[in-house]
Parts: structure tokens; sequence; C-alpha cells
């Protein structure tokens, strides 16, 4: 009896470090799949574009966009906006679907697109003027050059 009870131990340990060394094989084909996979994963670079500032305190300023740049008159902006009439966070243009998109903060004060109140994301266009208060931008993509 003792005989079998010691075979059978031993069966079930080999058994359970083949499940252990099982799982361990797996768990590294899965890493190994994802790694692999995330080296094929294109990187997508936004369009380069800016904006100028047309009508405002800083007429003539450029400043070229981020994916995601905030705009308002807080400090924490990317483009702050020293108007009376912009919120602290009050609107964002943004890169997302390969376009250019124009998005309200439900700003008090609302933000135009062509003189028109924005309710909801809109995409932008070259030559496009976003008005936020009494600032006025308008909206370029930088075009790309050619090496000749």
């Amino acid at each position: 009896m003792e005989n079998v009870t010691a075979e059978l131990l031993l069966a079930l340990r080999f058994g359970l470090a083949l499940l252990l060394y099982l799982f361990l094989g797996v768990a590294f084909y899965i890493l190994w799949q994802g790694l692999r996979q995330h080296e094929k994963t294109p990187v997508i670079a936004h369009t380069a574009a800016h904006v100028i500032v047309e009508e405002g305190e800083e007429q003539g300023r450029r400043l070229s966009l981020r994916p995601v740049t905030a705009i308002g008159r807080s400090h924490t902006n990317i483009l702050i906006i020293a108007d009376a009439f912009a919120s602290n966070h009050h609107a964002l243009i943004l890169w997302r679907d390969e376009m250019w998109w124009l998005e309200d903060l439900e700003s008090h004060n609302g933000t135009f697109l062509n003189e028109q109140r924005i309710t909801h994301p809109m995409p932008l266009s070259p030559g496009d003027r976003i008005r936020i208060g009494t600032t006025v931008l308008r909206f370029e993509v930088e075009e790309l050059r050619s090496k000749e």
C-alpha cells in the first residue's frame, strides 16, 4: 500500500510539473506574439498644421498644433488666449481619424467656426476661421515640401 501511495504522489508531482511548464510555455508564447504584433503596428503621424492669430492681443502669432492642443485663458493650455471672453478651458483642436477637429469644451461664450457656433466636434479645413471671444485664429495645414 505504501508503495502504491508513493508512486501516486510521484506521478502527481510529475503531472503538476508538466502543467506548470505547459502554462509557462503558453504564457511566453502569448507574450512573444504580443511583442511581434506591437512591432508590426505602424506609427501614424499627424498632418502638421498651425493656427495664426488674425485678431486679438497677439495678432500675427503662429502656433504649431500638437495632436491635442488645448485653448483657453488658463496657463495649463497650450494656446493661452488673454481674452476676457474666453473660458479657462475653452476649446480643443485635436488630430483624430486622420483629420483635425475643433471641439468646444462647453465654454460660456461658445466657440465659432467660420462664424457658426459649434455644439459638437467639427472637422477643420485650411483657411477656416476660429473665433474664441474676440480672438480670431486662422487654421492652416503645412504644405509638404519636396526635396529638389
